[in-house]
């Protein structure tokens, strides 16, 4: 697979590009927020307390607001610059506008999960749980980014052409609807106080493992996918049968082995199994052709696989569970991988001086995934210690110090023109 570099391949006029880096970089700041308030929970750790807060809630406002307010809109952002290279003609105003809602939807409901989590608030004589009431909202966002990509898809310029990076993105945006039906169910039985603590966790990993890597890490792989024209083989196409098939089931896997039937439990390994297959498939044809930091970041997508094809054993899943590993999965496949495509996919597309570094975004997502490692499991205890908590604390705010640099360093007025059509990078 050649990375093929056509001058004339097509790409979106200067102003659109410009808008959808907005967006872009408005995004980038919620993941320094993010990372900020990853580094408070390591703080409330090393202190022993959260600031009043539930540590749960706090961790899930960290959480919220890495995925919903940063790694979301800035994936629609840059599918909405690259476009062209997609194979899709989206309204430009429509799309960028489910992103900037998205955006504003995960700012605004951060404090409410740091505050409630799912609880209810008391407003006046009402209570209202503030944070389900808009991550609802911010569903129907998502659907509303789905229905225009549905409709660019079936009015797209050659519908009958294959288009691998497409039917990546396909798979992923369908991922991100399904998956809304986990954060619905949890949301219904956190505001109903029902359901027991299995069906709870059910929901919650049903969400987050198909949300993050099926609609996160398969949109990420997407926009690697797009960096070069090679036509799809018939390992590719099988790999994404792989995927459709394994990634809906794939969070049975990471549950207790003491909550579900063996069958059940079986059924998830298989599916991490056929995952973990479908993006190594993916994945390793593109190596030769990215270059700089899009093949690390797919290097990261295939250490994340390979995280995947670990828990499809059985033992090694009941092993990672009680290491405290997930943790650490879930930190290397969406701070790392996608983190790190997004950024280096953005950096070609709105040009090096117009986008965070992605140098600077590698170090602080090294310093992270680092200084997480102690908290696992994979530590020995005789070496285990307060310094670990301090370790801890010092990479989050080593990252957060990094994530904002290359960020405002990006808002910076810079003598560097903007891209033009003729400069602008092209379908490789």
């Amino acid at each position: 697979m050649d990375s093929a570099s056509p001058q004339n391949s097509p790409v979106l006029p200067p102003d659109q590009l410009r808008a959808a880096r907005r967006l872009f970089i408005a995004s980038a700041l919620s993941f320094v927020v993010a990372a900020a308030l990853g580094a408070l929970f390591r703080f409330g750790m090393l202190r022993g307390d959260f600031f009043g807060l539930q540590a749960g809630d706090l961790r899930h406002a960290h959480s919220h607001l890495m995925l919903m307010g940063w790694a979301t809109p800035a994936l629609i952002a840059l599918i909405t610059a690259r476009a062209p290279a997609l194979g899709l003609q989206l309204p430009l105003r429509a799309t960028l506008s489910t992103g900037w809602l998205a955006l504003v939807l995960a700012v605004l409901s951060t404090p409410a999960f740091a505050l409630y989590g799912y609880r209810s608030a008391a407003i006046g004589e009402a209570n209202i749980p503030i944070a389900a009431a808009l991550s609802g909202v911010a569903m129907l966002v998502w659907y509303a980014f789905a229905a225009i990509f549905l409709f660019a898809l079936r009015r797209a310029p050659n519908p009958h052409t294959p288009n691998p990076a497409r039917s990546l993105l396909t798979i992923a945006t369908g991922a991100m609807v399904v998956s809304s039906a986990g954060a619905w169910a949890l949301a219904a039985q956190m505001i109903t106080k029902s359901g027991d603590a299995l069906s709870q966790q059910l929901a919650v990993h049903f969400f987050v493992d198909l949300f993050g890597i099926g609609w996160l890490l398969v949109g990420a792989l997407a926009l690697l996918r797009a960096e070069t024209s090679a036509a799809a083989s018939a390992t590719e196409i099988r790999a994404r049968w792989m995927l459709l098939i394994g990634l809906p089931l794939v969070f049975l896997a990471g549950m207790p082995a003491a909550d579900l039937a063996p069958r059940i439990l079986l059924i998830g390994h298989l599916a991490a199994a056929l995952s973990a297959a479908g993006f190594m498939a993916l994945s390793l044809p593109l190596w030769r052709a990215l270059k700089g930091w899009r093949r690390v970041a797919l290097g990261l997508v295939m250490a994340s696989a390979l995280m995947l094809a670990a828990i499809a054993i059985p033992p090694v899943a009941q092993w990672g569970q009680s290491a405290g590993l997930r943790l650490f999965f879930l930190h290397t496949a969406f701070a790392g991988a996608v983190t790190l495509a997004l950024i280096s996919v953005a950096a070609r597309t709105f040009g090096p001086s117009r986008s965070p570094a992605p140098a600077t975004f590698a170090l602080a997502i090294a310093l992270l995934l680092m200084t997480l490692l102690p908290l696992t499991g994979l530590m020995p205890a005789a070496l285990s210690g307060r310094w670990v908590l301090v370790s801890a604390l010092a990479g989050a705010l080593g990252a957060t110090m990094l994530s904002a640099l290359a960020t405002l360093q990006a808002l910076l007025p810079r003598t560097t023109p903007s891209p033009t059509p003729s400069q602008a990078p092209r379908q490789q």
